[in-house]
């Protein structure tokens, strides 16, 4: 069974920065699950957002924070 891992978003927008967490399987799912987080907060369409990140790669950074394993000797 895969575990969800914790992943860690900096995004440097022309107002400031900000620091989204997401659980997901791949980075890709995580960066999806923030920019729709943060594009509902400002109130923009997640597709325009997800093109700026696009257009400004060095805008962003997605790291896994925190990786979580299952303990198999946990299942006795």
């Amino acid at each position: 069974m895969k575990i969800k891992q914790l992943w860690k978003g900096i995004f440097s927008f022309p107002v400031g920065l900000v620091r989204e967490y997401a659980y997901a399987y791949t980075e890709k799912q995580a960066r999806m699950v923030m920019v729709k987080r943060i594009a509902d907060r400002q109130g923009v369409d997640a597709g325009f957002l997800l093109n700026w990140l696009t257009q400004h790669p060095a805008k962003h950074t997605i790291k896994l924070e925190m990786e979580f394993t299952e303990d198999d000797q946990a299942k006795n």
